[in-house]
């Protein structure tokens, strides 16, 4: 295939500051869901296709093909290039790539054991195992599921500036989510595993194991005490911490978004606005993490990325135009869900790096607020900078100690407010916070984390 997208661009003539790219995108996977004694679903996926873009005189064509024979691409790029040279008669804005950034090369996911090669009935048994544990535990336990999902995708890329990557990736994913209940009372526990990479990632999730376990955590939470609420003093775990800059922070520097003046970080580089202590990075390098690759979908090989260093914002997300507009390095930024759709600026592993303190140091600093552990989801709205999370549990932090614990709750806050208020930064890290992002209808594997962190003035408020 490669060879057929190198002819293809090698027949068409372009200006030198006109930019085309076209990527072969071929994706396969399943999933399966097990609930309440019976598959909720199981399906397998296999989607592909060749997608074109041209940027010309400041407009930008794009389709998209399932065929993939040389002729029906060179029609397509004939068809793109026509589509932008109309589009650029409507605008006067300035757009375009430059052209210091060219990659050739090959990557791939490292994969020690395939699981395509593993039989569906060793798959069928992790998620029976785990929702048939978790139910027969207790009667107070509502409703149990388990879901397994593994992805692999084949990218090539080829730009007429001389890009050429192929680049392989492998996702694994084994989730659990029990709902415990008792009366008008419910509770809910939700876990997972895996990364980027292949079975050895959840071979030793056992499940028996883990059903019973989110089955006692359920039915603690149910005996555990009313979450409080207002304007408090709050640690989060890695886990939160994860979410909460993934969510707070990361979408905040997603430079599409801050070109588009839908961010409140707009302009503000090199500007401090956190503690001298804190550190922000995402790295899509890092072996085995949900959110791990080696080039985009652009063709741009990945690097480490500074998004804060000692409370100063020295970087947003980018894909190859935004890096262009903003005189920045793309450093890998550029992800799309298919061949369907164009890159945008996204986040990989993002995480906030470890600071000095341990956790009985930030509690007693505390004093008085709530510890909370292990996030399920969030949402922010980037433009007022605002955020809201929900935590499967936690503890009340009292006189400067850890004491009971209490059920799912909520945290909200403005982002910036945040880096300002964090009084306390745990002495270690983990990418805690595994996940899938969402934007503009396209889904992605990543992850999230961070040590303790202690801030001061978060609204945290009853029931999720």
């Amino acid at each position: 295939m490669l060879d057929t997208l190198e002819q293809v661009i090698n027949e068409v003539t372009l200006s030198p500051k006109d930019f085309l790219d076209i990527r072969y995108s071929h994706t396969m996977g399943e999933s399966f869901t097990f609930r309440n004694d019976r598959f909720d679903s199981v399906s397998n996926q296999t989607i592909g296709g060749i997608a074109i873009r041209a940027l010309i005189d400041n407009a930008w064509g794009f389709t998209s093909i399932v065929e993939t024979e040389k002729e029906s691409i060179l029609n397509a790029v004939k068809k793109v290039i026509k589509i932008a040279k109309i589009g650029s008669k409507y605008t006067d804005q300035e757009r375009k790539i430059s052209d210091k950034w060219v990659f050739e090369g090959k990557g791939s996911t490292k994969v020690k054991i395939d699981p395509r090669d593993i039989d569906k009935e060793t798959k069928f048994e992790k998620v029976i195992g785990i929702e048939k544990a978790a139910r027969k535990y207790s009667d107070r336990i509502a409703e149990a599921s388990s879901t397994y999902q593994e992805s692999h995708s084949n990218e090539i890329i080829v730009n007429n500036r001389g890009t050429r990557i192929e680049n392989d990736v492998h996702v694994i994913r084994l989730m659990k989510n029990i709902v415990g209940r008792e009366g008008t009372k419910m509770q809910n526990v939700f876990d997972s595993t895996g990364g980027s990479g292949g079975w050895e990632l959840v071979e030793n999730w056992v499940p028996e194991d883990e059903g019973i376990k989110a089955a006692v955590q359920a039915e603690k939470l149910l005996s555990a005490r009313s979450p409080p609420s207002g304007k408090m003093n709050v640690i989060m775990d890695s886990s939160l911490t994860g979410v909460y800059i993934h969510e707070a922070l990361g979408h905040a520097v997603e430079a599409d978004g801050v070109i588009a003046k839908y961010s409140i970080l707009e302009g503000r580089i090199n500007e401090k606005i956190g503690i001298d202590q804190l550190d922000v990075y995402d790295d899509p390098t890092i072996p085995t993490l949900r959110g791990s690759y080696e080039y985009d979908s652009e063709g741009t090989k990945t690097k480490k990325r500074t998004i804060i260093k000692e409370g100063i914002l020295k970087g947003y997300f980018h894909t190859l135009e935004t890096a262009t507009a903003l005189d920045m390095e793309p450093k890998g930024g550029g992800r799309a869900l298919n061949f369907n759709v164009t890159p945008l600026a996204r986040m990989g592993n993002t995480y906030i790096d470890s600071g000095d303190m341990k956790l009985e140091e930030i509690v007693e600093i505390a004093k008085d607020g709530v510890y909370l552990r292990e996030s399920n989801s969030g949402y922010v709205v980037p433009a007022k900078g605002q955020f809201y999370f929900n935590c499967q549990y936690g503890y009340f932090i009292e006189n400067g100690e850890i004491t009971d614990m209490m059920g799912n709750v909520g945290m909200s806050g403005m982002i910036l407010e945040v880096l300002q208020n964090t009084f306390a930064i745990g002495d270690s890290w983990e990418p805690a916070f595994r996940g899938s992002c969402g934007k503009m209808g396209q889904w992605i594997p990543i992850s999230g984390g961070g040590p303790n962190l202690g801030v001061s003035d978060l609204v945290v408020g009853g029931n999720v």
